[in-house]
């Protein structure tokens, strides 16, 4: 059965962000990742690389930042008066504010949003509010293990269901 829309593929990889460099990310064959296809679970030039293949079949194929992430948005380093980083009691939270610490923030609309710590000093927490792959090339390889068609449960949720997920 070949993967296409509304259909569950399951399937082991490897991301590399340098063709021959270390493993950014993995699911293998004992802990696969399974999305459901046509369903906006999965960035699209991914979807379309596994598209019309079977379970056993090998991929490799390279997204671009565009195709993935997108491009690094200089708009999207930020400086946070650290008083907003302040304890009930006035101080600051220093457990909090260290170089590489990834801290949720939401906007007054309730939107979240990760944001990593570059530098500090003693006025402005300075962060990132790019995705953490974003800018950089992404080069996946991998095998599918299976291809199913969905489930009517996963179709209404919109997800696959794997391991005895339910709601």
């Amino acid at each position: 059965m070949q993967s296409a829309p509304n259909h569950v593929v399951v399937l082991s990889y490897q991301l590399r962000t340098e063709l021959e460099g270390p493993i950014a990310d993995e699911a293998s064959a004992e802990a696969p990742f399974g999305f459901l296809m046509g369903h906006g679970n999965v960035l699209p030039k991914f979807e379309e690389a596994l598209s019309g293949l079977t379970a056993g079949e090998s991929f490799s194929f390279t997204l671009t930042p565009e195709e993935g992430y997108g491009v690094t948005d200089p708009n999207a380093l930020v400086a946070l008066d650290i008083n907003m980083f302040a304890n009930e009691d006035g101080t600051i939270a220093q457990d909090l504010i260290f170089v590489g610490n990834a801290i949720p923030l939401s906007d007054n609309q309730g939107n979240r949003y990760r944001a990593v710590i570059t530098h500090f000093d003693n006025e402005n927490v300075h962060v990132d509010l790019n995705h953490p792959m974003a800018g950089k090339t992404l080069h996946f390889s991998g095998t599918v293990i299976e291809v199913r068609p969905a489930t009517e449960q996963e179709l209404e949720h919109g997800h696959v269901h794997m391991g005895g997920h339910d709601h």
